[in-house]
């Protein structure tokens, strides 16, 4: 054992990394060399991780059962062990275990987060309803909001999945491909204009400030948006159905000027595929 091989483990379990292969290898290796102090219970639990990722279910039991014999009460332990249980194909076990676990302390977030993992696959259409309850106790889980954005979509709900989008761009206020997706959502809807302010909102938050030392890299998701909702708007015969007060709405000029930057901007991101590029913001492809 180096001190080098406890640092990698110590510094993957810090930023949450799996590196499954690599962590059994190491970890087999740092527990025979013995006298590791409390660092052992950490590296067992890391180790029967990376043991189930792989499919290694003698290895991950031979660490979880000296874990429960050093913490037999332990949640975290109870929740490794419905990890095992999924990993065996006991979903109907693991379910009994997480809710178990929730029913002696609501608040288990692991808990209730693989609850509802599990449900996505053995009852669906349970899922909603399950992220409901813990998005209402634990309401500033981004990835909460995302995934509950997601299902609704899923079902066509695309009103409800842009307000879980809506909470998502509240929690995370930097994260420009939750606006680009909550314009995505309201193009799908049919809303151009609230769905122009969201596009133009990421390319905004993707473009480095003027006169800054950062270089970012170019990025033409956001800017096809634009490009399409604008097309949308400047082909209506009729102003579309829109959310967005009149005061707000972006004025037939301003859809021009804003066309041609658009089309500006996504020439300029270059790479292959540009002569198709070209030839789609000339208007002889449909994009949709």
């Amino acid at each position: 054992m180096s001190q080098s091989e406890l640092e990698t483990l110590a510094r993957w379990r810090a930023i949450g990394a799996r590196h499954s292969e690599e962590v059994v290898e190491l970890a087999g290796r740092v527990l025979k060399s013995g006298q590791l102090g409390d660092q052992e219970w950490s590296i067992r639990e890391q180790l029967a991780i990376a043991a189930l990722d792989l499919g290694k279910i003698t290895l991950a039991t031979d660490q979880l059962d000296i874990l429960a014999r050093k913490f037999a009460k332990s949640p975290r332990i109870t929740l490794l062990l419905g990890l095992r249980q999924e990993a065996q194909g006991d979903t109907a076990g693991a379910k009994a275990t997480y809710e178990a676990l929730l029913k002696t302390d609501e608040t288990n977030v692991s808990a209730y987060q693989r609850l509802i993992a599990l449900s996505q696959t053995t009852a669906p259409n349970t899922t909603i309803t399950l992220l409901l309850g813990y998005l209402d106790t634990f309401y500033t889980d981004p990835a909460g909001w995302s995934l509950l954005a997601e299902l609704y979509a899923d079902q066509g709900l695309y009103a409800q999945s842009l307000a879980a989008l809506g909470h998502v761009m509240l929690i995370n206020t930097w994260d420009s491909i939750a606006v680009c997706r909550a314009g995505e959502t309201a193009y799908t809807m049919g809303d151009y204009q609230l769905a122009l302010k969201h596009f133009l909102r990421a390319t905004e938050m993707e473009t480095p400030p003027s006169g800054s030392s950062v270089e970012g890299t170019p990025k033409s998701r956001s800017w096809w948006g634009v490009k399409l909702s604008l097309r949308r708007l400047l082909e209506s015969k009729i102003a579309p159905e829109t959310s967005v007060p009149p005061e707000m709405a972006t004025t037939p000029d301003q859809l021009r000027a804003l066309d041609e930057l658009a089309t500006e901007r996504l020439l300029a991101v270059g790479g292959a595929g540009m002569e198709a590029r070209r030839k789609v913001l000339a208007g002889g492809e449909r994009v949709r």
